[in-house]
């Protein structure tokens, strides 16, 4: 009888130890996915704050059909705009 509660017994510990250890294990799990879940929230917002300033300061365009100045002299001139530029005006 003495054998049989001891295994009883061991068991009960078993048991325990194993559920300790699964509960553990869920709750490590449980808030490592809380972590990530508010992490990526914020990449979220952060990216939802990057486009709202990217519409609020967004480059000015060049209005179409304005008369720019060329330059020729100009060591910056983008030849490339200038001629794109004359080939719009004449479209108009």
């Amino acid at each position: 009888m003495s054998t049989l509660n001891v295994l009883r017994y061991s068991a009960v510990v078993l048991g325990v130890a194993v559920g300790f250890k699964t509960d553990l294990g869920l709750k490590s799990q449980a808030s490592r996915k809380s972590e990530e879940k508010a992490y990526a929230d914020k990449l979220q917002l952060i990216d939802q704050a990057k486009a709202e300033y990217a519409k609020l300061h967004a480059p000015k365009s060049e209005p179409k059909g304005s008369a720019v100045k060329l330059d020729l002299e100009d060591p910056n001139l983008d030849y490339s705009k200038a001629i794109l530029g004359a080939v719009e005006s004449l479209k108009q």
